[in-house]
């Protein structure tokens, strides 16, 4: 008399239940793996940002808001007697002065908007940078003459 084997043996049933169970645990890795590299470039875009605005109100640089036209922004610094544009171009937040080029604050920026409050002397600086908005208000004076 001959048997049919139509079941699993408990050896293949547990096999099963490793190899299972290992996929899983690969998974579950790599998806820990993608949110934390995820987060510290979150950390780090934010981190640039903030050495962009720290650029725009250094203290040494005392600059002050001249005018605007459109999206270009046009500050001036009093000790160095130069004036500065702050404006977006191919992608690149720009500060640049009369004859020293251009100092790129940011990097794969796909909006820029620079509104200067005369009431509350704030430069009020929208963009989004890698896919993320940012926000802040800068306070700068007004030029004297402006």
């Amino acid at each position: 008399m001959r048997k049919n084997n139509y079941g699993f043996t408990l050896f293949e049933a547990l096999l099963t239940l490793l190899l299972t169970v290992m996929i899983l645990l690969t998974f579950s890795f790599a998806m820990s793996t993608s949110n934390k590299i995820n987060e510290e470039t979150k950390e780090q875009d934010f981190f640039k940002w903030q050495q962009a605005m720290d650029a725009l109100s250094y203290e040494s640089m005392r600059l002050e808001f001249v005018s605007q036209s459109g999206n270009v922004t046009k500050l001036y610094n009093e000790s160095t007697n130069k004036e500065y544009l702050l404006y977006l171009k191919d992608g690149v937040l720009k500060l640049t002065g009369d004859e020293s080029g251009y100092q790129p604050l940011l990097d794969d920026v796909s909006f820029f908007n620079a509104l200067y409050d005369k009431k509350e002397y704030t430069l009020k600086i929208r963009s989004k940078f890698h896919g993320r908005d940012y926000y802040s208000e800068l306070v700068l004076p007004i030029k004297k003459g402006e």
